[in-house]
């Protein structure tokens, strides 16, 4: 076997080993960090790029005709997928791999694999090569083939598929800023490197024959391909995002890219995952992430970070989400980084604080206002007693004085009831029901309690909503007014339900229902439907000689326990005249939630000393 040399043969060894090295930082950057879309791709692309470059160098080292047609055959191989691979990276890399199906992509992958046929059958059809001698260009001895119909066919296709990639790689060139510009502009010069030297050596404008510059040009195709990924890939956006934050943090991070597409996520986002963590990677952030934590977009030219508290609706805590743009040295934004803090214990105090200054405000209103009434009646009768010395008059200073005790009472009581409910405990609605009453001095009036339930609760705090909730009722109605305290039920098709008026109870299954709390009725003139939504004001009452602040009271202890309250029509009256209403019903539900998290959650009120 005879050999000769000549430079380009030393140029071709060399272009095959930094297309070899290439490939191999590609494959080391893949599996270092997160792999980039098409990454594989190229590492194929070059691997059979680097195999026709060896097989080319080999035949230009050979002399004789039968060798160079073998080398020939061995690099034809190498050569035949790589216009098809060039077209999926394309694809990957510029995210449409929604043209590709299985039936094309298949259709694809199979004009190798027949040109690769084709040629080891050669001399039975000669639709590869039609021709092939060996000429002296000057330089070596080279191999000139005459190419059959087969090859023709195979060089449009490839220039058509080598064609829509530069097409495709252009216009992101074109759409695309800063790091992500120059990657696509160096893919664009590796895919028009080969489409070029094609057209020279095909149209006979050869500066050597023999020479295959097309072969040789493959080698800066596939230099700048592996260069592009490794240099200016994605691999940018993840250590900048894991050295800086990720590694560091223990809230919440994911990274995004400029696309929108998730890049890195830590363990400590998976709560806010629609998907596993190894599928969150490359998914679309408004897919992956749950809409609460999806940021808004950066926007280019802003450096500054986007701040936003936010809530899960699933569990009610609260997040500082922020969002930072990741840019590069030109300040071109190529990503966005977003921590998800957890605030929730900051959120309460802030709530709580800013209802302490509203039930602080409210406090001083009343204080300043309707103090003042009766003061102004003391100060006008003991003047006018002293002067006139009528009975009377003495008998108007008791009532304002006895009007300031209970405004005092009633301010003290609500001040101190909306404090945190620190020690519950499982207690009987009818005994606590039945304690308040016996406090109250009303001994023509009724209670009946159609049964018993068991609340979680704050006996006292409870009792004292029960003692104001009946004042409430004999105070607005007669001295015979009629009470009942009943347990209510929860039914999915029909919402809240009185537990005395469900006939089809004894029907169903208990167990398909859950308590949902209690109501206090009565069977007075009841409350207008335009007054119910103020009945729990802070000074509302329709009484002269009322305070206003015993059903705010009663509010303020049913939210304390994470209850929640609202007046309704009555049933209890036994006539409906047009004009007059059903008594007064005031129901509160959530009872059976009222408990751990939910009693602490309301944490109000300010303390006296």
């Amino acid at each position: 076997m005879t050999w000769q040399y000549t430079p380009f043969l030393t140029l071709t060894l060399i272009g095959a080993v930094l297309v070899g090295v290439a490939a191999l930082y590609v494959v080391r950057q893949q599996r270092a960090y997160e792999p980039v879309a098409g990454g594989y791709t190229a590492v194929v692309l070059a691997a059979a790029i680097c195999w026709v470059l060896l097989g080319y160098a080999l035949q230009m080292g050979s002399v004789e005709l039968q060798q160079k047609l073998f080398w020939y055959e061995l690099s034809f191989a190498g050569f035949m997928p790589i216009p098809v691979l060039l077209f999926f990276f394309t694809l990957r890399y510029t995210g449409r791999n929604e043209w590709l199906r299985w039936w094309n992509a298949g259709l694809l992958s199979l004009i190798p694999l027949v040109m690769i046929g084709l040629m080891f059958t050669n001399e039975n059809h000669w639709l590869i090569l039609k021709h092939s001698e060996i000429i002296d260009n000057g330089v070596f001895v080279a191999l000139r083939p005459e190419f059959g119909e087969a090859m023709i066919a195979y060089v449009a296709v490839s220039i058509l598929l080598a064609g829509i990639s530069f097409a495709l790689l252009s216009w992101r060139a074109y759409t695309t800023a800063g790091i992500y510009r120059r990657q696509a502009v160096l893919l664009v010069a590796g895919t028009v490197a080969p489409v070029v030297t094609a057209g020279i050596y095909f149209s006979g404008w050869n500066p050597l024959p023999g020479l295959e510059v097309m072969t040789l040009s493959l080698a800066v195709t596939a230099c700048t391909f592996c260069w592009a990924v490794a240099r200016h890939g994605l691999f940018t956006l993840i250590p900048i995002a894991s050295q800086a934050a990720v590694e560091q943090m223990d809230d919440a991070v994911v990274v995004i890219d400029i696309r929108g597409l998730v890049v890195n996520v830590n363990e400590q986002a998976e709560p806010f995952l629609t998907v596993d963590h190894d599928e969150a990677i490359g998914g679309s952030v408004g897919e992956v992430l749950r809409p609460f934590a999806v940021p808004p977009a950066p926007r280019s030219g802003d450096p500054e970070s986007d701040r936003e508290v936010v809530t899960n609706p699933e569990s009610g805590r609260s997040y500082q989400r922020t969002g930072t743009p990741l840019t590069d040295g030109d300040g071109v934004v190529m990503g966005q980084l977003v921590v998800l803090q957890d605030i929730t214990d900051r959120v309460r105090r802030e709530r709580r604080l800013r209802q302490q200054n509203e039930q602080l405000e409210e406090f001083a209103s009343v204080v300043s206002h309707d103090l003042r009434n009766p003061l102004n009646v003391i100060s006008a009768r003991s003047q006018l007693a002293r002067e006139t010395g009528d009975p009377e008059h003495f008998d108007a200073l008791d009532r304002a004085a006895d009007r300031m005790d209970r405004l005092i009472d009633d301010l003290l009581q609500l001040a101190r009831q909306g404090q945190t409910v620190n020690e519950t405990e499982q207690v009987s609605l009818q005994e606590v029901a039945e304690d308040a009453w016996s406090l109250v001095n009303a001994p023509e009036a009724e209670l009946r309690i159609e049964s018993d339930m068991y609340v979680e609760a704050d006996r006292d705090r409870l009792q004292q909503a029960f003692e104001n909730l009946f004042r409430n009722a004999i105070d607005h109605g007669s001295s015979d007014v009629s009470l009942l305290v009943e347990p209510l039920e929860y039914d999915a098709d029909r919402g809240v339900l009185p537990r005395s008026t469900d006939a089809s109870a004894d029907e169903e299954d208990e167990s398909d229902r859950t308590r949902a709390g209690f109501a206090v009725e009565d069977d007075g003139p009841g409350i207008p439907a335009e007054e119910r939504e103020h009945v729990f004001d802070y000074g509302h009452t329709t009484e002269e000689d009322g305070t206003g602040f015993g059903l705010a009271i009663v509010k303020e202890i049913v939210e304390a326990h994470g209850w929640e309250i609202r007046a309704v029509d009555g049933q209890l009256a036994s006539t409906h005249d047009e004009d007059e209403y059903g008594g007064a019903r005031f129901e509160i539900t959530g009872v059976t939630t009222a408990q751990g998290l939910a009693i602490g959650e309301t944490d109000v009120g300010f303390e006296f000393e």
